[in-house]
């Protein structure tokens, strides 16, 4: 579970002098949205804007994210790329895609398989739970991020229940009580036998987002599975 984690990047520029407006110019600032990557994949991978790698303190591993990144608005390149490959001396990479962002806003890139037709985004409508109700509620919802899965349905404790959930799909957060640990567990839409489930003893005050990954078939890191993030 990854805690929000906001790096902020500012980018200025200052125009040069005028010899009839002295003392008048102001630095130009980019505005910024900020970004999640989420790797639902199998891979090991890094992530760049525009040839630049964003990740750099560690690799992004299976399960992991990033955070919230502080990024350029507006139309972006983002580049998706394997680890570098000592046998090959090569990093592969996997795919490129625009994303075009809003200031301001939050979003998160879940990367599923390494492809770019199975990779999407969220945007990310982050609510405070209210002072009220802080002390014994979170905010929770849920990203299918299994492509071939099928439509999901996940419960959170006894009350909440998402349901009918495509690929690619994303609910809204809902408000639970985070008192004690709450059984998790998803299930293919229909079905009463849960694919994964588990227990988990939530923040109040805090928001979950849950989301599917790997194969209902898979092994390993392709094996499927529910990740989380944290925000605070």
């Amino acid at each position: 579970m990854n805690t929000r984690l906001l790096i902020l990047f500012f980018i200025a520029a200052i125009t040069g002098l005028s010899a009839c407006k002295k003392n008048n110019d102001v630095p130009t600032v980019t505005s910024t949205a900020f970004l999640n990557i989420v790797n639902a994949s199998p891979d090991t991978v890094n992530f760049y804007l525009n040839g630049t790698r964003l990740n750099n303190n560690s690799n992004l591993y299976p399960a992991g994210s990033s955070g919230y990144f502080n990024v350029t608005d507006g139309q972006q390149n983002y580049q998706v790329k394997k680890i570098f490959n000592p046998l090959t001396n090569s990093v592969q990479t996997l795919f490129t895609i625009p994303l075009k962002l809003d200031s301001a806003g939050d979003y998160s890139l879940f990367i599923t398989d390494g492809t770019l037709a199975n990779t999407f985004s969220t945007t990310d409508v982050l609510l405070a739970v209210p002072d009220s109700l802080a002390a014994t509620n979170c905010y929770v919802r849920f990203v299918n991020a299994s492509p071939g899965a099928g439509n999901l349905d996940m419960t959170v404790g006894d009350t909440v229940k998402f349901t009918n959930m495509p690929f690619k799909s994303a609910s809204n957060f809902v408000l639970v009580g985070a008192s004690g640990l709450k059984p998790i567990s998803v299930y293919q839409t229909g079905s009463t036998t849960p694919i994964v489930s588990g227990h988990l003893a939530m923040i109040p005050g805090y928001s979950y987002t849950f989301y599917s990954y790997g194969k209902l078939n898979g092994t390993g890191n392709s094996a499927f599975s529910v990740g989380s993030n944290v925000y605070n």
